[in-house]
């Protein structure tokens, strides 16, 4: 078997396109290590930035109903965030009540919308420690809405990619720079790139050679539509089923 063959198979082998999807879906509603990590932390930081807002009332005597919204909130948001973002065995079932009765906590933008909202609350007790950690875990919020979205609309144009024949064609037409309804090697890899598949240059030039059949080196969209049918064969019923709420 030669080399190029061995590449265009590992490219066409079923579980390629469905790792990949696997990869995005993973980071759009659980998030890497890094961004959990983060979250994790905010979410500690807002815990005891809470509790630190009842001992000043103890130590001064004194009470206030917007500290006490700011730490219900810091509380209550620190706690989630430990049960969602925590790999911790003995919280897996609290978390998978808190997604199933409320989805949108399975996405890394909502719970980044909310880490946010709770750290800005945060600033309104003017102390140093409430408002450092205020403005971190609302750089943080923000910082997972950013990553967020933007695993989610990879996450989409993959999907779609694989279950609407339109927005594959749309991608081609796309990738089609010069309007001639054929893609040349260059133009084939900013499709392949466009639609989250990262590819080596061997990969994508096994890949475009596989599809070429006559060497003319241009493929059309029926090549590469029905290329892409096999590499995404077995990542259409994820595609089909696993919806982001």
């Amino acid at each position: 078997m030669t080399s190029s063959t061995s590449k265009t198979e590992g490219l066409l082998s079923h579980d390629r396109v469905t790792t990949t999807y696997d990869e995005k879906y993973e980071k759009a509603t659980s998030g890497d290590t890094s961004v959990r990590l983060l979250a994790f932390v905010s979410g500690l930081a807002l815990v005891v930035s809470s509790f630190l807002i009842w001992t000043l009332w103890i130590v001064d005597h004194r009470f206030s109903w917007i500290e006490l919204l700011v730490s219900v909130v810091g509380l209550s948001t620190g706690i989630y965030a430990f049960i969602l973002e925590s790999n911790f065995t003995f919280v897996r079932e609290f978390r998978s009540n808190i997604v199933s009765n409320a989805p949108f906590f399975g996405r890394v933008s909502i719970r980044g919308v909310t880490y946010a909202i709770a750290g800005l609350m945060q600033c309104a007790v003017f102390t140093p420690l409430h408002v450092f950690v205020g403005l971190f875990t609302g750089a943080v919020g923000i910082y997972l809405v950013k990553i967020g979205i933007k695993c989610e609309d990879s996450l989409a144009t993959l999907r779609a990619s694989i279950t609407d024949e339109k927005a594959l064609l749309a991608s081609f037409q796309a990738g089609d720079s010069n309007g001639d309804g054929m893609l040349e090697a260059f133009e084939f890899e900013s499709l392949i790139w466009s639609l989250g598949m990262e590819l080596t240059s061997d990969e994508l030039e096994a890949a475009f050679s596989s599809i070429d059949k006559n060497n003319d080196k241009k493929i059309t969209f029926d090549e590469f539509r029905s290329f892409w049918k096999v590499c995404s064969a077995d990542a259409q019923e994820k595609a089909s089923s696993s919806r982001i709420v």
